[in-house]
């Protein structure tokens, strides 16, 4: 499917299908006519008509096989646009030039967009309370909205809510955390008393909630997984504590409490931890690897060792300074070693599945992802951003491009001229980058994903941060709106 083309490259063909004039033969300019008596004519249009009755079946023949391939190619279409647009973070290949749609109010802040069930939820503070609010993604018309909190500062923090996901949509639940801040100003409450948690699950149907319940310990991360969400929190002598639980009723799948204590202020340890595909990890002084279906310990690094781990597609692999890297089985299984560690893809369709890509710093290398095998290497400082149809989308301060995945050929590089206000993504078939218009304004680009081409460019608000794909929407986000384009 690479290289595949927005219909905008389309243009209407006029077919005239009125039937043309009779027209009498040219005797004296029509040497055939001239050499056929009068008296032959019956039989020569015999012979043809024998002719076309002789050969009609392969004429039919030949039309059915212009339908069938017709048909096969649209249903291949479609099939690329389903695949794409159920592609976590990625945009659903789009028509043509896309236009601002709707617009409606949205924090700037991870989870305030969630895809859900075909809709976009939006969560927004207005007239001091946090909002979450599902609209049509066709029009934006308000299907549902709920109140979920007072929008509180502290001295030190203020509240949040968020609904966490990956950019999927998440079906007809829509889960989000409420954190309140911690209570400083009263003599009851002490300054290390934790934030407070509640979850809170919403019909994605019509808004209404259909589960509460709290977490009491202080959050380190919080991801969604199916309809369960994945926490990992800090009890109070620093252990991290990681769980998978339901988002609506908050029953417990699995819960694992690391042996070591990650996070003291006396020793200077910080926790943290990331919910990626197949896996949950634990970072601190130890850096653990669970399961997220089970909360099976897969692998555990030496202390103090800063392992760093990286989701693939199948399994994961590890790197550190002391013993290198490694690829590993879904199950922990160690199956072979790496020069570096593999590029942990923002955006991933699966295609060229079979490489893995390292980033050294100057160049990218292809490895094999069943032996480890260096397959390519290329010289370039950009970093890798999407791995698409075949293709990996890089990008740096200025510039962008494309990269082949399966030979490591760079296929075009473009330079911005000025910083990137956000990271360019993809639909599939074109780069959706920031740029510049005559007049300095920021505009949404559009250039072909194999050629560089450069098909459009949308005019955007200059106050646009950043532009992300949820559920296959192209949503572009200021600091209290979001635009959804199409």
């Amino acid at each position: 499917m690479a290289g595949r083309r927005s219909a905008a490259r389309m243009q209407l063909v006029e077919v005239d299908e009125s039937p043309a004039p009779p027209r009498r033969p040219d005797r004296e300019n029509n040497p055939v006519s001239a050499l056929v008596e009068p008296s032959s004519a019956p039989t020569a249009r015999g012979s043809v008509g024998r002719l076309v009755r002789r050969w009609w079946p392969v004429g039919a023949v030949a039309v059915v096989a212009v339908v069938a391939t017709v048909v096969a190619g649209v249903a291949r279409d479609r099939e690329f646009v389903e695949r794409v647009g159920a592609v976590p973070g990625l945009v659903r290949p789009l028509d043509g030039v896309p236009t601002v749609r709707w617009t409606a109010p949205a924090a700037p802040h991870r989870g305030a967009v969630v895809s859900a069930d075909g809709t976009v939820v939006l969560v927004s503070a207005q007239d001091g309370r946090w909002l979450v609010t599902a609209h049509d993604a066709a029009d934006g018309t308000a299907l549902w909205s709920q109140d979920l909190a007072p929008v509180q500062v502290s001295g030190f923090e203020s509240s949040l809510v968020a609904c966490p996901s990956r950019g999927e949509d998440v079906g007809g639940l829509v889960v989000c955390l409420v954190t309140e801040p911690r209570v400083v100003y009263s003599d009851d409450a002490s300054v290390d008393e934790p934030a407070h948690t509640r979850v809170v699950a919403l019909d994605g149907a019509d808004g209404e909630q259909v589960g509460e319940w709290e977490v009491d310990q202080a959050l380190v991360e919080a991801g969604r997984v199916g309809d369960d969400v994945v926490l990992v929190t800090l009890d109070d002598a620093g252990h991290a504590v990681a769980e998978r639980r339901a988002g609506v009723g908050g029953e417990v799948r699995w819960t694992y409490t690391t042996p070591d204590v990650l996070e003291s202020i006396t020793l200077s340890r910080v926790a943290d931890a990331k919910v990626a595909r197949d896996v949950v990890v634990v970072e601190g002084v130890v850096t653990t690897v669970l399961d997220v279906d089970d909360g099976a310990v897969l692998t555990t690094g030496a202390p103090y060792r800063n392992l760093q781990v990286v989701a693939l597609q199948d399994g994961f692999a590890t790197w550190a300074t002391v013993g290198g890297g490694h690829v590993h089985a879904p199950d922990g299984a160690e199956r072979f070693e790496v020069d570096g560690l593999p590029v942990p893809f923002a955006l991933d369709d699966g295609t060229a599945a079979d490489v893995l890509v390292v980033d050294d710093g100057s160049r990218l290398r292809g490895v094999d992802a069943g032996t480890g095998r260096v397959r390519w290497s290329t010289d370039t400082m950009l970093d890798v951003r999407a791995r698409v149809s075949e293709r990996l989308l890089v990008s740096g301060l200025t510039r962008f491009g494309v990269v082949d995945a399966s030979d490591g050929r760079v296929r075009w590089v473009s330079d911005a001229g000025d910083p990137m206000p956000w990271t360019p993504l993809t639909d599939g078939a074109l780069v959706l980058a920031p740029g510049l218009a005559p007049d300095g304004t920021a505009q949404l680009v559009g250039l072909g994903l194999d050629d560089g081409v450069r098909y459009w460019a949308l005019d955007l608000p200059g106050r646009v941060q950043r532009i992300d794909g949820f559920g296959g929407v192209l949503v572009a986000r200021t600091a209290d709106q979001a635009l959804v384009l199409g």
